[in-house]
């Protein structure tokens, strides 16, 4: 029931953002493309995840590595009315229009690699995840929503949506054996020998979508600046990868917390902003948040489509919590996120749990 409850809201998300007539055309017009000088230009992010990061459980199992390199473009003041019309998403929950709009397009590619618990067998485990690794190119339209602010007299950012289509493949195409276990040698730790059983190889494509608020925003301490904010999102996506709902929110405290939408993760996880803004000045936040999925499917547990393939039943609902901070200073931004995910298949009698650190940088 939980699986057909997440698949409805997948195909009717899919098909809401194909739309590009009928309630859509009777929407307000869109509003007006800005950008400051700081968002006229680039932005790349380098992040790692690795569950070696984890001090309270062994490394090398579940979701055990993912690396990501990205670009974001300097914000697009002209973009066809067409494109702009089948990729805007009403807003809902009676939400105030916005009085102006950052738009930009994004490129990554990254790797990410899952592994049973035991490694050190070559037969098939029946009882737990197969090894995977997934090498993926993501391309997404990423729009920052602003409103002007009667106490700072500038247009604030509001509302994040974005728009991604991943391609890519799963599979001993993706690269996983060869990244873990020559990495494995480098630094002296034995191999994980069970890659003959990984997931064989498949295209794969999946489409998501995400939106963001920033709600609750106020100055708890003027001198020096501290402030206090919380983020909800709520979540989609389509594909053979993955298909799921998701809603969730992250509560920050810190300075310059305009700054940014939240710290950046790799997908499929809770998704942040790439983008990030700001005086040049010092900031900083602590954060923790929570995510909730209702998951149809899962390709690194379900196994391949075709189904001839090793697989573990999903659990419908997954829940997940992330804690860390963050630096901002000039044009770079450091963050280091410690995530705690519940099991995600019936075989699974264990936490998940990794660290990720993000760079990104504005140039």
């Amino acid at each position: 029931m939980e699986s057909k409850i997440a698949t409805t809201f997948a195909l009717a998300m899919a098909a809401h953002l194909a739309c590009t007539s009928g309630v859509w055309a009777q929407t307000p017009p869109p509003p007006r493309a800005s950008a400051t000088e700081d968002e006229q230009r680039s932005i790349y992010t380098f992040q790692i995840e690795n569950d070696v990061f984890n001090r309270v459980a062994r490394s090398d199992r579940d979701y055990t590595s993912g690396v990501r390199v990205g670009w974001l473009s300097p914000a697009l003041t002209e973009l066809p009315a067409g494109i702009v019309a089948a990729t805007t998403v009403p807003t809902f929950f009676g939400e105030a229009p916005a009085t102006s709009v950052i738009r930009r397009v994004a490129v990554s590619f990254g790797q990410n690699i899952y592994t049973p618990a035991d490694t050190w067998v070559t037969q098939p485990i029946y009882n737990d995840r197969p090894y995977a690794a997934w090498l993926y190119g993501s391309f997404a339209l990423q729009y920052t929503y602003k409103r002007a602010d009667e106490k700072t007299g500038r247009d604030e950012p509001m509302r994040l949506d974005t728009l991604q289509l991943d391609l890519g493949v799963i599979g001993p195409a993706a690269g996983g054996e060869f990244v873990q276990n020559n990495f494995h040698t480098l630094i002296g730790v034995a191999s994980a020998n069970g890659w003959a059983n990984q997931l064989h190889n498949e295209p794969t494509v999946g489409l998501s979508f995400e939106r963001r608020w920033r709600t609750g925003r106020s100055v708890l301490i003027e001198d020096p600046k501290l402030e206090v904010d919380f983020i909800p999102r709520i979540g989609g996506a389509l594909g053979n990868v993955a298909t799921y709902a998701s809603a969730g929110g992250t509560g920050r405290i810190g300075k310059n917390l305009r700054d940014d939408f939240g710290p950046t993760r790799a997908r499929p996880a809770l998704p942040g902003s790439e983008a990030f803004i700001g005086d040049g000045s010092f900031g900083w936040y602590l954060f923790a948040g929570v995510d909730a999925q209702a998951v149809a499917r899962n390709i690194f547990l379900d196994g391949n489509t075709d189904g001839f393939s090793q697989s573990v039943g999903h659990r419908p609902f997954v829940g997940e919590a992330q804690a860390g901070f963050a630096l901002l200073y000039g044009g770079v931004r450091f963050t280091y996120t410690q995530v705690l995910r519940t099991p995600e298949f019936y075989q699974q009698d264990r936490f998940t749990q990794f660290g990720s650190v993000n760079i990104t940088f504005r140039y």
